[in-house]
């Protein structure tokens, strides 16, 4: 059983939800959200995705291990986190919390620059702890994981989603229609998560040869791409 208390994946991952947490306050300033009832939407957020990446991990990573040690799912430095597990934890905490605050107006927008520029900082972090590594490869760019050169799938992910947040922060004000900059954010990151996987030496697997993550990226590539293919996303200009 491997620990996760390398304190460089601590910082980076601090760092990486301080940082989505700052772009969701500076987005529902802009957008005129009422403030307190916001912040508790996004500690539902934070809170679900903290529990969703530790259950994503006991659930698919370290099923055997959790299942003979249920209450180290408590400890943070036991074990480890799944993004995918992340992302389905935060969007069920925002659901709930909406539900409890009776507030109606979407909020994915808020979130989807922060995300991605918050997976780009945590991917660092993952660079740093050794974890969520490539297969093996002779590219001059790889690099050594334990005793073998692999793909940097970390940074891969980092530059991805670097590049995401610049394009999701500069088309934020022309999107048409609430919700949607979120679809999007979804839509990129499941696509790229899909390929990416191939690449990745510690996928665990399910059918078919896929992983896991892959057979949820691609359902929720096909289901958020049906919507924005039915609806228009941007707005007019001089609208």
């Amino acid at each position: 059983m491997v620990t996760s208390g390398i304190l460089s994946y601590s910082i980076s991952n601090t760092i990486a939800y301080a940082v989505a947490g700052f772009l969701f306050y500076l987005e529902a300033k802009r957008k005129q959200f009422p403030l307190e009832q916001t912040l508790y939407i996004l500690l539902g957020g934070l809170f679900g995705a903290l529990v969703g990446s530790r259950l994503g991990s006991a659930l698919f990573v370290y099923p055997d291990y959790y299942s003979k040690h249920p209450l180290n799912l408590f400890i943070p430095q036991i074990g480890g986190k799944t993004l995918v597990g992340g992302l389905a934890g935060g969007y069920i905490g925002v659901v709930i919390a909406k539900k409890i605050l009776k507030f109606r107006r979407s909020t994915g927008d808020l979130f989807a620059p922060g995300l991605a520029l918050g997976i780009a900082v945590g991917r660092i972090g993952c660079l740093l702890n050794g974890c969520c590594f490539g297969i093996a490869t002779n590219l001059p760019w790889a690099v050594n994981f334990k005793g073998v050169m692999r793909h940097p799938t970390q940074i891969y992910e980092s530059i991805f989603c670097f590049f995401l947040f610049a394009v999701l922060w500069k088309i934020r004000t022309r999107i048409r229609k609430e919700g949607y900059l979120f679809k999007i954010f979804l839509c990129a990151y499941a696509f790229f998560r899909f390929w990416i996987e191939f690449l990745r030496a510690d996928r665990v697997g399910a059918v078919l040869n896929l992983s896991i993550a892959q057979i949820i990226s691609g359902m929720t590539f096909i289901i958020v791409l049906y919507f924005l293919n039915n609806r228009p996303i941007y707005k007019k200009r001089g609208a």
